[in-house]
C-alpha cells in the first residue's frame, strides 16, 4: 500500500475521456514520475489529486485517508505549477506565506517557515522584491519555497521547469530533488522529457492517450517494455521495432524472417511459448545497445548470440562516450545502434558493416494486441 494511492481514476471532458481507469501508488519518500507525450492526461491526474478538478469516478487515498471529495484546501497537498502560480502584485515573502496564512497558521510560525525555505533556496536577498521584478529562474525558486514551507502529505510538480533555459533547468531540477529529500514524502512529477524522468525518478509511469501504459524503474521500461508504445517511446534512440514472420530454420530453431534471406534466430527461451505461432506476424524489438560490430570481445561472452547480419552505414552521430549509427540491411529493414569503444574513423557512411546482436536483449510483440510476448526464464 502506498502513501498516495490512485484507484481506477476516470475523467472526461464532454465525450473525450482524458483519464481512463488509471491506478497507481506512490510510496513514502518515493519520487514518482508521470512521463508521456503532451495531451496524454498527466497534468489532469495532478489536478484531480490536488482537487482542482473533480474525478468522474475512482478514489484518491492520501496517508490512508480518502480525499476524493474533500475541498482542495483540506487535502494538505503541496503543488508546484508549470507557470509557478505566483501572485504578481505580492512580494517574495507574501507569496511564500500566502498558503500558510489561508490555513490560519500563527504569524510567528509563518515567519519562521518563510525564512527557512527562503534561506534554503537562496531567496533571502530577494525577500522584499515583487514577483514581476524576478527572472524566470527566481520565480521558479519562489514557487518551490512556497511548497517547502508547507508540511504537505504529498508534493505535486506539474512540468515545473519546462519554461526555463537548459542551464537554469539543471539547477531547478537539483532544487526539486533537494526539496523531496528533505520532506521524504511521496512526490509526483509530470514531464514529457524522458531524459529528465530517467535522471530523477525512482519509478516512472508511462501515460499516453489517457491510459497507463506501464509502471517501473528506468531499467524496467527500457529493457522490458510492456507494449509497442513504450518500446517506441522510451530510450534515445528508442528500441528498433521491425516487423517479421515466425518461422523455423533447418535445425528446427525458431526464427523471425524480415524479408527473404534476412532472418534472426531466437534464443531457446522463446521457443516454448511461440512454437505455435509459426507463419504469423510479429514485431521484433532490438535495443540499439544490443547491436555492435561483430568480432568485439563481447561477441564471445553473450549467453544468447544471434546470427550476424551485414548492413550499410547510412548515418553516424558521435556523442561524448558513444556513437549512434544508423544501418540499412535492405530497402525495408533499418535499425539504429549505439556503439561504445569504437572509433568514429572506423565507421564511414556508405561502407558495409557486419554486426552481431545480443539475443538476450531481444523483445517480441504481438502486432494485433501490441502487447509484449513473455519468454521463458
Amino acid at each position: 500500500m502506498g502513501q498516495l494511492e490512485v484507484q481506477n481514476l476516470v475523467k472526461s471532458y464532454g465525450a473525450k475521456e482524458v483519464i481512463a481507469n488509471i491506478s497507481f501508488s506512490v510510496r513514502d519518500g518515493e519520487f514518482f514520475v508521470l512521463l508521456g507525450p503532451s495531451g496524454g492526461g498527466k497534468s489532469t491526474i495532478l489536478k484531480v489529486i490536488s482537487g482542482i478538478e473533480k474525478a468522474d469516478s475512482g478514489r484518491i487515498l492520501l496517508a490512508g485517508k480518502d480525499i476524493t471529495n474533500i475541498p482542495p484546501r483540506d487535502r494538505n497537498v503541496g503543488m508546484v505549477f508549470q507557470d509557478y502560480g505566483l501572485y504578481p502584485h505580492m512580494n517574495v515573502f507574501e507569496n511564500i506565506a500566502y498558503g500558510l496564512e489561508v490555513r490560519g497558521m500563527p504569524k510567528a510560525e509563518i515567519a519562521t517557515r518563510v525564512k527557512e525555505s527562503a534561506d534554503r533556496l537562496g531567496l533571502t536577498p530577494l525577500i522584499d522584491r515583487v514577483i514581476v521584478d524576478l527572472s524566470g529562474g527566481e520565480q521558479q525558486r519562489v514557487s518551490l519555497a512556497r511548497a517547502l514551507a508547507k508540511n504537505a502529505e504529498v508534493y505535486l510538480f506539474d512540468e515545473p521547469i519546462s519554461n526555463l533555459d537548459p542551464k537554469l533547468r539543471a539547477q531547478a531540477r537539483r532544487d526539486i530533488v533537494m526539496l523531496h529529500r528533505m520532506k521524504q514524502k511521496p512526490s509526483l512529477y509530470v514531464t514529457h522529457d524522458q531524459n529528465e524522468a530517467l535522471a530523477i525518478a525512482d519509478r516512472i509511469a508511462i501515460i499516453a492517450h489517457g491510459k497507463l501504459q506501464q509502471v517501473g524503474s528506468s531499467n524496467d521500461l527500457i529493457q522490458n517494455p510492456a507494449n509497442l508504445f513504450v518500446a517506441g517511446f522510451i530510450g534515445t534512440p528508442p528500441m528498433n521495432l521491425i516487423s517479421g514472420i515466425f518461422a523455423t530454420d533447418g535445425q528446427g530453431r525458431l526464427q523471425v524472417e524480415f524479408t527473404p534471406g534476412l532472418a534472426l534466430t531466437l534464443p531457446d527461451n522463446w521457443n516454448p511459448s511461440l512454437l505455435n505461432y509459426q507463419g504469423k506476424r510479429v514485431v521484433v524489438g532490438i535495443p540499439p545497445a544490443a547491436i555492435y560490430p561483430a568480432g568485439m570481445a563481447a561477441d564471445n561472452e553473450l549467453q544468447a548470440p544471434l546470427s550476424h547480419l551485414e548492413g550499410e552505414i547510412t548515418f553516424v552521430e558521435p556523442l561524448v562516450s558513444e556513437i549512434i549509427v544508423a544501418l540499412k540491411f535492405n530497402d525495408m529493414v533499418h535499425a539504429s545502434a549505439v556503439f561504445t569503444g569504437v572509433e568514429e574513423t572506423e565507421l564511414e557512411v556508405g561502407s558495409r558493416l557486419r554486426v552481431a546482436i545480443d539475443g538476450g536483449q531481444i523483445r517480441l510483440f504481438d502486432p494485433e494486441t501490441e502487447q509484449a510476448f513473455q519468454r521463458a526464464e
